[in-house]
């Protein structure tokens, strides 16, 4: 039923009832011997209109509330069957699968990335078999995987660290067309990962991939730069692991996790004209922060464009330098460099809120949010 229906029924029920109760008052105020002390709801009510059918003194009374007392019956059918009937199966298959979405994306954030291949079933050799391992979901099926490597890990399974452990899962998770296989959560092993493409299919199983460790970053090992994406444009941001290594593999980490999605608490919120572009980089599960030390000794002067950590901390608040600057000391752990800094010279000059006095700190009069990505 679709919600403009509801809505209509909900409307045409109400007025209904309203002038079902009119009705009420006014036979009342005329026969008060009929009217019941309490009507307890819609049901008691239908019920008194019925007796007053019988007992009408007219033709015309008795064609009246029979009327208004079908009316009502019909609305209040209506009602019922609407409360009671179960959603359009489109609208339930799209909110098992944005639950789905959302348990798979708090997995990847608790630090299990899934990789999630829909309509596929990889193949490998299993280490438990899905016909007596059930699972209710693909994300539970791919926490299991997780848990099986962390089980060997604690000295658990057949041979400990040296078992052979899950790192590919696979799910079937299709009711209709799994039959009797569904809910089976297979966990498998294979020798040699990453997988080799997959063909086109429409399997009814959906898998996936856990890799051990940070064995899963590696591809993104390769990715020379970060972009910052506001609504007034991008900026590209060229990575320095030789200044900061631990930051930049963390901040790959954060982009990687999010794979284009919004960046909860990335915002840039502080300008100073002359001197710097402030921001934080952050994300439930995502925590860029690394200490300052062990890290390469940085430049000694800090040159226009530099992304450095704020307050000689390791992160998450950063700052952008606007111009050459010797007078920063070696504290502050910088892990980027932006060339074209046209928008950030747009942005210094945004409206700021006011000043109670002339040495304050200067924020944006409304806060720039950005998501990142790497290339």
């Amino acid at each position: 039923m679709s919600f403009i229906r509801l809505s209509f029924m909900s409307v045409t029920f109400g007025t209904i009832a309203l002038l079902v109760f009119a009705f009420v008052h006014f036979k009342s105020s005329c026969r008060p011997h009929s009217a019941p002390a309490h009507l307890t709801d819609l049901d008691s009510l239908l019920d008194l209109m019925h007796e007053w059918e019988r007992h009408s003194e007219t033709e015309a009374e008795t064609r009246s509330v029979r009327r208004v007392a079908s009316e009502l019956a019909t609305a209040m059918a209506d009602a019922r069957a609407a409360q009671t009937s179960p959603p359009p199966a489109s609208l339930t298959a799209s909110n098992e699968l944005s639950t789905e979405q959302a348990a798979l994306r708090a997995l990847s954030l608790s630090g299990t990335q899934c990789h999630v291949a829909w309509h596929t079933e990889h193949w490998g050799d299993p280490v438990v078999w899905g016909s007596a391992h059930h699972a209710r979901s693909a994300a539970e099926c791919c926490a299991a995987c997780a848990s099986h490597q962390q089980a060997a890990a604690r000295g658990g399974l057949d041979k400990g660290a040296n078992s052979t452990t899950c790192n590919v899962w696979v799910f079937c998770g299709d009711a209709a067309r799994c039959g009797q296989r569904y809910q089976e959560c297979w966990l498998k092993n294979l020798a040699t990962l990453p997988l080799p493409a997959q063909p086109g299919a429409n399997s009814m199983w959906t898998s996936g991939v856990v890799y051990p460790g940070d064995e899963w970053l590696k591809p993104y090992a390769q990715m020379k730069a970060l972009t910052m994406h506001f609504t007034l444009g991008k900026v590209l941001v060229e990575l320095l692991p030789d200044l900061a290594p631990r930051s930049v593999h963390e901040l790959r980490r954060l982009a990687a996790t999010l794979a284009g999605g919004e960046c909860d608490g990335c915002k840039v919120y502080r300008v100073e004209t002359n001197f710097l572009v402030q921001g934080v980089i952050s994300h439930p599960g995502g925590y860029v922060g690394t200490p300052r030390q062990p890290n390469p000794q940085q430049k000694e002067v800090m040159e226009r464009g530099l992304v450095c950590w704020a307050g000689c901390a390791g992160g998450p608040d950063f700052f952008v330098n606007l111009v050459d600057n010797a007078g920063f000391g070696d504290c502050h752990l910088c892990w980027g460099l932006i060339q074209d800094m046209a928008l950030m010279d747009r942005i210094v000059n945004l409206p700021t809120r006011p000043k109670a006095k002339a040495n304050e700190m200067t924020f944006l009069a409304q806060e720039l949010r950005f998501n990142i990505t790497l290339s």
